[in-house]
């Protein structure tokens, strides 16, 4: 079974290029790319974002994926100018909130994957 999880940005200038550019650092990650979707969000709720981004996870590599994604987001998050702006993977009810200033270690980032891999198999 493949289960998505949604990516959310805030705190930057213009959310709709810094959205624009997490897509394409996502999708320039070899491992990450063909999972990277877009789906459109319904008129009127845009508020200056046309779209959510979602990841596929594959149940068979959820630990995998969640943690190359969480790596992959804070590496982002590092080469942008500024510490404002935040990502927020929503995975069922979990949420893994990542900002420029976070310093978190491969054992912090390994137990947010962790969480998000429960949560994706229950």
């Amino acid at each position: 079974m493949d289960t998505y999880v949604t990516i959310e940005l805030e705190g930057g200038k213009d959310s709709a290029e810094d959205l624009r550019r997490l897509e394409v650092w996502l999708r320039a990650d070899e491992e990450l790319a063909p999972l990277v979707v877009r789906r459109e969000r319904p008129a009127g709720e845009s508020m200056g974002v046309a779209y959510d981004l979602l990841l596929m996870i594959l149940q068979e590599t959820l630990q995998t994926t969640a943690l190359t994604l969480l790596r992959a987001l804070r590496n982002h998050l590092r080469n942008q100018p500024g510490d404002s702006l935040s990502v927020t993977v929503r995975a069922g009810d979990v949420e893994c909130v990542l900002t420029g200033r976070d310093a978190l270690t491969r054992g912090e980032l390994e137990a947010m994957a962790a969480r998000i891999r429960q949560t994706l198999e229950n």
